[in-house]
């Protein structure tokens, strides 16, 4: 599994402004991935092919996927090139990071370290809130547009669907999965520590996609009064304020409506701020009527939650007296403190991770057999095919049964013979590699 490599940057590496020069919206993940697979293509070209790579890869059909969330961006290849060095400078040139940065915050892993990673990804258990349940889908939707952009092949495609099956099964067969965190749920909890119960509170969502949806759907479960949506395109906010039973209101309009909000919730996909501080602060100076707070509460006038990467909102806003600003970073630490995982739970999740990363393994240890299989199978058919003309050739005249009959002996002989090296190539004597004992096989027959 040496080709396999992954390479990328996540919370616990790297805080959100270094992230969100890294991050890649789906217009720019098309082009990162055909630009990294004619990179490692071409780097494939001009160096020697790693020994002990297990099954086959050629060096014109490199394979790549690209998971980018607003808590990692992780490229994954299998490719005969030295990919951690390319990726790795690709990574770096995207997101302006002098080599020395680069390799402080961008971690690789490479064969069963880079498939367990990503199978871990899958679970929820690489989180920021553990077993959240939006990062199956993104690891879904990542290779989905990997494939649709013709960028992945045989052996990502078995690693994607091992990923997804771990992840399914962590979340249908552990505590994990009955517990339905998510980023949305933080989010909610932070606003009840804000400002207690949130039944005379106002939130503006600023942005119309699934984060937003997510997010508006668990305030309004949790009571929220009134749902303000806001999006440029004034129809999705439409649709998604029809849902939440709120309001959209217009994009260039936010000033006015940032005046009735208790809760700012931004999540949009620009690639600039959209919430500027001196706009906030403007609004503040004017006064807003707002409903009255639990004494035992938090003395804050305006929570600006912002969940995108790269940020919609102004640091500075932090700096302005009465608000309280979050990024996707600041909910760690409301997780830790509320919601530890049971040493139990992450034992059984992890055990399910292991599980699929061996039917990974056994799924690649069969591919890489299946050449010599083929092989022995074709060199026994033509074998057979050639004695049997010359027998039939020297006994004279036989009925057609006659002939079926002893072209029906030669196949049996030939398949009792070559059942047992099958079986073992299928399931090699313990201690013994795979890809060697193949290549073995195919000496002791003659097929090299």
């Amino acid at each position: 599994m040496s080709n396999l490599c992954a390479v990328g940057v996540n919370h616990q590496m790297a805080p959100v402004e270094v992230r969100e020069r890294l991050a890649l919206g789906p217009e720019r993940l098309r082009a990162a991935l055909a630009g990294l697979q004619a990179e490692l293509v071409g780097g494939a070209g001009s160096g020697a092919r790693p020994s002990g790579s297990g099954a086959p890869c050629d060096a014109a059909a490199a394979e790549v996927a690209i998971l980018s969330t607003c808590n990692r961006t992780e490229v994954y290849a299998w490719a005969a090139a030295d990919a951690e060095t390319i990726i790795r400078r690709h990574l770096a040139e995207r997101g302006g990071l002098d080599p020395q940065a680069a390799a402080a915050i961008l971690y690789a892993r490479h064969g069963d370290e880079a498939a367990c990673h990503l199978l871990r990804v899958a679970a929820g258990l690489d989180s920021l809130v553990i077993g959240e349940n939006e990062i199956l889908g993104q690891v879904k939707s990542a290779f989905e547009l990997a494939h649709a952009a013709g960028t992945t092949g045989p052996m990502l495609s078995a690693l994607f669907r091992y990923a997804v099956q771990a992840g399914k099964r962590v979340r249908s067969e552990t505590e994990i999965g009955r517990a339905a965190l998510s980023v949305a749920t933080i989010v909610v909890e932070m606003a009840q520590e804000t400002f207690g119960p949130l039944a005379d509170r106002t939130a503006l969502l600023i942005g119309a996609g699934k984060m937003s949806s997510i997010t508006g759907q668990a305030l309004v479960a949790a009571g929220l009064r009134c749902v303000l949506v806001a999006n440029r395109t004034f129809d999705r906010a439409q649709r998604l304020a029809a849902t939440l039973g709120g309001r959209a209101v217009r994009f260039d309009a936010l000033a006015e409506n940032l005046a009735a909000a208790d809760i700012v919730i931004c999540s949009t996909g620009a690639p600039h701020l959209v919430l500027h501080a001196d706009e906030v602060r403007r609004v503040l100076e004017r006064g807003r009527a707002v409903a009255p707070r639990d004494p035992d509460v938090e003395a804050s006038r305006l929570l600006v939650v912002d969940l995108a990467v790269p940020r919609d909102a102004d640091p500075a806003i932090a700096a302005i007296p009465g608000v309280r600003l979050a990024d996707i970073d600041d909910l760690e630490a409301l997780v830790r403190a509320n919601h530890p995982l049971a040493v139990a739970v992450r034992q059984a999740a992890e055990g399910i991770v292991r599980e699929e990363l061996n039917d990974y393994r056994a799924w690649q240890d069969a591919r890489c057999c299946v050449p010599v299989i083929q092989a022995l199978r074709e060199r026994a058919e033509m074998i057979c095919e050639a004695e049997v003309a010359k027998t039939l050739h020297r006994m004279g005249d036989l009925s057609p049964q006659q002939q079926a009959a002893v072209g029906a002996m030669a196949r049996a002989i030939a398949n009792k013979l070559l059942h047992q090296p099958i079986v073992n190539l299928k399931e090699p004597p313990d201690g013994a590699a795979p890809d060697d004992y193949a290549e073995l096989t195919g000496r002791l027959f003659g097929l090299n």
